[in-house]
């Protein structure tokens, strides 16, 4: 079993998952910028997986560079 870790990495460094199904619209980012700011931060790591950091959950959250 693989550890699960927590690793603060820049955006830069993020590969979107080019075969993700799920695709966020306009509105769909909006209300997650949203909850991230009532929150009072970010809250919900983006999962990743491998050396490339590939994107496995999350892409909603990720910050564009």
């Amino acid at each position: 079993m693989t550890e699960l870790k927590i690793e603060y990495i820049s955006p830069d460094e993020l590969t979107p998952y080019a075969n993700n199904t799920r695709k966020h619209n306009p509105e769909d980012i909006e209300g997650i910028k949203k909850s991230i700011l009532e929150c009072g931060g970010f809250i919900d790591p983006i999962g990743i997986c491998g050396e490339r950091n590939l994107i496995v959950e999350g892409h909603g959250r990720q910050i564009e560079s």
